[in-house]
């Protein structure tokens, strides 16, 4: 046991140590950041273009709306003497006696040559056809952009809807009012206290409904991966330059295994110890203590360890079983799919965490780790039952997949030349 805790006294120091640790403690929260206030920046300043396109209005009616919309829209879009968003200058196509082919051929070759943008045509009979009207039709060779005809869309059916008010002698103010819809408000359950007074129930918000679990599930995405892949690379470079042959002349493949694991889990516990205290710093500096849950911390302490150890053992036993980076790098794609599995599955969890597929799969050993965890943060939470069977699969799991990577780690510590394949590593393991 001695031996166990120098190796992983080292190892956690080796990795607290190195760039990727130190960038990920310093560098990754001011990148998030960044990042937060670069998209916020850039939804607002990356699209200032001036976007012209010509209208085809066989109606004879819509193109002077529609051009004092676009007027409108170009004011609305400028903040300070700087503009924030694209600005739209339209212009109506006279057909002067040509056929609507020659002109949309002559409008998509000026659209090659950049003088325009975009063109539409608007239908004759798109006003008077309720039922089924015809479709406006929108050409562009940038066809990704979508902020011209999603905002075309909406300012026409605008005004075509309102012409059918008009039409109908309908007060379309009035219809307005009327459809005036209210808002839901989500609050939590409403309970009775021992003094027969009833609690108000507390609204709701998107920190506790999204942004927690979300941060959890980050966290610990964060915290095995960073740890885990270092591990690999280390592995193998110890591999390389032969100090495992010397290390293995004092301890068994198995304590240099388990000292690795154990040094490994320390390192994920203190980076996610770091991020922990700077969630409750906020908690404590914005006064949300109602944030504050000190059982779902000892619930993600949990998860953690175990996906710690079982992503590795894997790693190590696949670093093990490698003669260089480029060996790995066709080993890991499995590894990695797991990642991916877990990851695909949050996704399923955060849309609806009791649906069966959320549920199936947070028991599932590899993602267990992240969506079970995810469904402890989302109120209500699972049921308690769910959370100590998935922790009993999990350490059932994590110590079957222990055992499997040592079995591999100590053959393919000392083994030289050509990578195993996977069928080989199986074989390892049954040996």
């Amino acid at each position: 046991m001695t031996r166990v805790l120098t190796i992983a006294r080292s190892e956690f120091l080796t990795l607290i140590r190195s760039k990727a640790f130190i960038l990920s403690i310093v560098l990754m929260p001011i990148m998030m950041v960044a990042l937060f206030f670069f998209m916020d920046y850039a939804e607002s300043h990356i699209d200032v273009e001036t976007r012209r396109f010509a209208v085809i209005d066989h109606t004879g009616e819509l193109y002077p709306a529609l051009e004092a919309e676009t007027d409108a829209h170009n004011r609305d879009t400028l903040e300070d003497g700087t503009r924030t968003g694209p600005e739209f200058i339209a212009t109506l196509v006279e057909m002067a006696g040509r056929s609507t082919d020659d002109v949309k051929v002559d409008l998509s070759d000026r659209i090659r040559r950049k003088e325009l943008f975009a063109f539409i045509e608007i239908p004759a009979d798109v006003i008077t056809t309720a039922e089924d009207p015809p479709a406006i039709a929108y050409y562009a060779e940038a066809t990704s952009y979508e902020a011209l005809p999603s905002w075309l869309r909406a300012t026409l059916n605008d005004e075509i809807t309102k012409r059918r008010f008009d039409a109908a002698g309908i007060d379309q103010a009035l219809i307005i009012r009327l459809n005036v819809r209210a808002d839901i408000t989500t609050f939590g359950l409403v309970e009775r206290a021992q003094d027969g007074s009833v609690a108000e129930a507390k609204e709701v918000d998107k920190l506790a409904r999204f942004v927690l679990p979300v941060f959890f599930l980050i966290l610990m995405f964060m915290a095995v991966m960073t740890v885990a892949t270092q591990l690999l690379n280390a592995i193998i470079e110890e591999k390389m330059s032969k100090i495992s042959e010397v290390l293995l002349g004092s301890v068994t493949p198995f304590q240099l295994l388990m000292g690795k694991l154990v040094g490994i889990v320390t390192v994920s516990l203190l980076l996610a110890a770091v991020y922990i205290s700077g969630g409750l710093y906020a908690i404590f500096s914005s006064g949300r203590w109602d944030l504050l849950n000190l059982v779902l911390i000892a619930w993600f302490l949990v998860f953690l360890v175990c996906a710690a150890l079982m992503y590795g053992s894997i790693f190590l036993a696949l670093g093990s079983a490698c003669n260089d980076i480029k060996d790995a790098q066709s080993l890991m794609q499995p590894a990695m799919l797991l990642i991916v599995l877990a990851y695909l599955g949050s996704i399923v969890v955060i849309q609806n965490p009791d649906s069966g597929v959320a549920v199936g799969a947070s028991f599932f050993p590899t993602m267990s780790p992240f969506l079970m965890m995810l469904r402890l943060a989302m109120p209500p939470g699972p049921p308690m039952w769910q959370a100590v069977l998935s922790v009993v699969v999990l350490i059932a799991s994590t110590a079957l997949t222990v055992w499997a990577g040592s079995r591999i780690f100590r053959v393919g510590v000392l083994m030289q030349g050509k990578a195993p394949t996977l069928p080989e590593l199986l074989k390892w393991i049954r040996a």
